[in-house]
């Protein structure tokens, strides 16, 4: 995604405004009968890694602009998962092109063939140690281009393609970060994705490959990040669509499919299935970039449909695209728009997704919630104990009255996100044989967890 206000054309999410209307959820039972939300702990689907957001240049911004305690205040609204907080559980983390001299935030390690510079990425290390003092540690790394010196327009920007002389290069640069980054610095790098959108050239960092070319260097990077035996995941590139992905899964040699481990995707323009290569799936980038940023609850919950519909077919973990924005755009890119003076605005996207992070951690194992209202659409979770967590989206304008069943803990803790509401705190409830019925306000979405 633009990295210099550069824009493409694109439609995000139209599966998610199929599942506003109830369209992924289960089929509409007579309502007269009340409405339901049954939950079976024994009918298990995928496991979870999380949702986040990457860091990228603009968190340079928040740490060179702004106070410590509007940091401290962003970081935490960002990552803890206490009180009103999204508890975002995964960080995308850029592998800087850049020699200082072309950028002196996203800068490379590795400037020129055989030198290595460690004293760089200062901007997303620093984002991501905050994180880490408050919980998180699963970071996502992946580059939007090789350095320039790799590369046959000697650039990291304009597309370009890597030079074959450089694909054992590459190879090993990508397996050089990933072994400092978890051992020099401490950072979880679980995830490495070959490569950033390879089907565009743009005027920011970007590179291209055709799919004979992806499908060498993709094989290349997988044997020398596995090399390391750390149980770093490497995953397909990402398209800059469903279709894009897909199409560079359906070329490779199943000797390169087999060295993947996971498929990632963007969900900018129409839905397309890249579900089908029985292999992880995660969405790793999607946001308003075209349009004038929406902080309103209508945002929020069109990007929560999109969630709920990624989880019930089975994916990993969504991402949305910059956890801060930069104060000079007025665009929908980040959660956390940042201000004029010190100034910032938390979108009601964050809150929405911290439904969705709070109460759906890593290993939690997604299970079967079911609901007889499309305008009720609902997702459900089990820990390593046993509990539960309900997701329920009140898409419809008007208050609606459900019962939650097959529930096995005594008791029901609970937040909601709403057009007033935040992420606020609510009554706790008694489980009565199993099932509780709660009132879901309109517009709005409730997390309901066992304890």
């Amino acid at each position: 995604m633009s990295m210099k206000g550069w824009k493409r054309a694109a439609t995000v999410g139209g599966l998610a405004m199929t599942l506003a209307a109830g369209g992924m959820n289960a089929p509409s039972a007579s309502l007269a009968a009340g409405n339901t939300i049954s939950v079976s702990k024994s009918t298990a689907y995928q496991t979870i890694w999380g949702f986040g957001a990457a860091a990228n240049h603009p968190v340079q911004e928040l740490r060179s602009n702004y106070s410590a305690a509007t940091q401290s205040a962003i970081l935490d609204v960002l990552f803890k998962t206490d009180e009103s907080n999204a508890g975002l559980s995964i960080v995308r983390l850029e592998i800087n092109p850049y020699t200082a001299a072309q950028d002196a935030v996203q800068t490379t390690f590795m400037p020129q063939d055989g030198v290595i510079d460690w004293n760089t990425d200062l901007h997303q290390r620093w984002f991501a140690g905050e994180a880490k003092n408050r919980g998180m540690n699963q970071f996502y790394a992946v580059p939007w281009s090789p350095p320039g010196w790799m590369k046959d327009n000697s650039s990291p920007n304009n597309g370009g393609h890597l030079k074959p002389t450089h694909y054992d290069t590459f190879a090993n640069y990508l397996k050089t970060y990933v072994n400092q980054y978890r051992n020099a610095y401490g950072l979880n790098i679980k995830w490495v994705s070959v490569q950033n959108e390879p089907d565009l050239a743009t005027p920011y960092a970007s590179a291209q490959y055709t799919t004979a070319e992806m499908n060498t260097v993709a094989g290349k990077v997988a044997d020398a990040i596995h090399s390391l035996g750390q149980g770093v995941l490497v995953g397909a590139p990402e398209g800059s669509n469903r279709t894009a992905s897909n199409a560079y899964m359906q070329s490779f040699s199943q000797a390169t499919r087999d060295k993947l481990d996971f498929v990632s995707v963007h969900d900018y323009s129409a839905y397309a299935d890249v579900n089908h290569f029985g292999k992880p799936l995660i969405a790793t980038e999607v946001s308003n970039f075209q349009s004038a940023n929406d902080p309103s609850i209508t945002d929020g919950l069109k990007w929560a449909n999109m969630i709920a519909a990624d989880l019930k077919r089975g994916e990993r973990g969504w991402l949305y695209w910059w956890a801060v924005n930069p104060a000079s755009s007025t665009t929908g890119e980040g959660l956390v728009n940042l201000g004029p003076n010190g100034t910032y605005t938390v979108n009601k996207r964050l809150y929405t997704m911290g439904q969705f992070s709070r109460y759906l951690r890593p290993d939690d194992t997604r299970i079967l919630a079911a609901s007889n209202n499309p305008d009720l659409v609902s997702i459900a979770g089990k820990n390593g104990t046993g509990r539960a967590s309900v997701i329920v989206i009140n898409n419809s304008a008007s208050a609606q009255t459900a019962t939650i069943d097959g529930l096995t803990f005594a008791h029901l803790a609970a937040r909601r996100t709403s057009a007033t509401e935040n992420l606020a705190k609510l009554t706790d409830l008694t489980v009565t044989n199993g099932a509780v019925t709660v009132t879901l306000p309109g517009k709005s979405i409730t997390s309901f967890t066992e304890y």
